[in-house]
């Protein structure tokens, strides 16, 4: 699942651009930082970024930072709402190790009776981290609503004149599930989704909180209200500052809002410095690498937070994108001590990997398919309110 985008667009990691061709390493006035211009507006934050020395229009050019200090850069840019990261270099080895990637609060109370086998999911997050999540619960028989609004459709959905191969990975992570759509903005379309919320035993978001409360949307509220309901909360580098006061600083803003995309993640958690101890330069590794990890930590986290429903009642699960990379980082004995990593040892690892990397093919792994194309967006809305009408 790591590499299954890279072959279906026919794209390769482990250069100074991310596979998707968004984020680039900056050189600064004492290192490098790795910015990803993902949307458009960004762009309009440049000026701002740079104190008015570049235009929303600016070419960016290697160094088009480097007078510039890494932390005041990093600093500035999270503030801004940017997607930008420290690679960390000679600092990664005071970076700590992790053990554990999620917090689960068991918040609510333990059903008093029997609940559905198969638990209604609502995943409102898109792009690839949550949507995987979803198409995983899916296969493991969960009904699944994917949720959408209709003035911002998830930004990866393509209709059917699409010619690239971007639908077909969309299929791949929303074909099991059903959609709906309402207007955010409209207080009787978002009654509606109140009441699908309420009704899912596992709700699936990967937006800033206060994103969720300006909708009227309070995650812990809904968890206390509803016994054994779980609900997943995927964030770049997580809702609480102490779980990862020690990663971006206790002066930076609170984690749960800094802006944070798969590959810029992969890069704060030191994936593109150990790339740099082996090659000589820091280089990308994977392609958005912290979205499909999180998607299989988060299903994972999900799942099993449900089968414990009676036991430890639902709960409350605080996933970090940042922190999963550091977890699986932390299993390899190889990287366990970040004092201690072996040079030597590091690139016989890339060599090995280089290897396996050249020889893949369908043979290696074979790719997923699509089972199903994904519903056209609200094409299950009728039925999916008539449901809502009978709880």
């Amino acid at each position: 699942m790591l590499g299954e985008r890279m072959a279906l667009f026919n794209t390769q990691s482990g250069g100074d651009v991310s596979a998707g061709g968004t984020c680039h390493f900056f050189k600064a006035q004492d290192g490098c930082v790795a910015l990803n211009l993902a949307r458009d507006e960004d762009f309009a934050l440049l000026p701002a970024l740079t104190n008015g020395q570049l235009s929303s229009e600016s070419s960016l050019p290697n160094n088009a930072f480097e007078g510039l200090n890494v932390a005041a850069l990093v600093s500035r840019g999270r503030e801004l709402g940017l997607a930008i990261s420290p690679v960390k270099g000679a600092n990664l080895a005071n970076s700590q190790a992790i053990d554990d990637w999620v917090t689960i609060t068991h918040a609510g109370k333990p059903p008093t009776a029997a609940t559905p086998a198969k638990p209604l999911v609502v995943d409102l997050s898109s792009l690839w981290a949550g949507p995987l999540a979803g198409s995983l619960l899916a296969m493991l028989g969960a009904e699944v609503i994917k949720v959408e609004s209709t003035n911002r459709l998830d930004g990866a959905r393509r209709d059917d004149s699409d010619k690239t191969r971007e639908k077909e990975f969309f299929d791949l992570l929303n074909g099991e599930k059903k959609s709906f759509t309402c207007d955010f903005t409209s207080p009787n379309e978002r009654q509606h989704l109140h009441k699908l919320i309420e009704c899912a035993d596992i709700v699936i978001e990967a937006s800033r909180p206060r994103a969720l409360k300006q909708l009227g949307i309070h995650a812990e509220k809904l968890v206390a209200a509803k016994p054994g309901k779980v609900w997943l909360s995927m964030t770049a580098y997580g809702r609480y500052t102490e779980n990862t006061e020690a990663t971006i600083g206790k002066e930076d803003l609170e984690t749960e809002n800094i802006i944070g995309f798969g590959d810029d993640i992969g890069v704060a958690a030191g994936l593109s410095a150990l790339m740099e101890i082996a090659h000589g330069r820091p280089l990308f590794a994977g392609d958005a690498i912290a979205d499909p990890m999180g998607g299989l930590h988060g299903a994972l986290a999900a799942w099993s937070c449900w089968v414990q429903r009676y036991e430890k009642g639902g709960g409350m699960i605080d996933l970090s994108l940042y922190r999963v990379l550091r977890f699986a980082l932390s299993q390899d004995p190889l990287l366990r001590d970040l004092t201690k990593v072996s040079t030597h040892d590091l690139k016989n690892r890339m060599i090995e990997w280089d290897t396996v990397i050249g020889k893949s093919d369908d043979t290696l792994y074979p790719l997923r398919k699509a089972a199903k194309t994904a519903p056209k967006a609200g094409q299950d809305n009728d039925e999916i309110l008539r449901k809502l009408d009978a709880y």
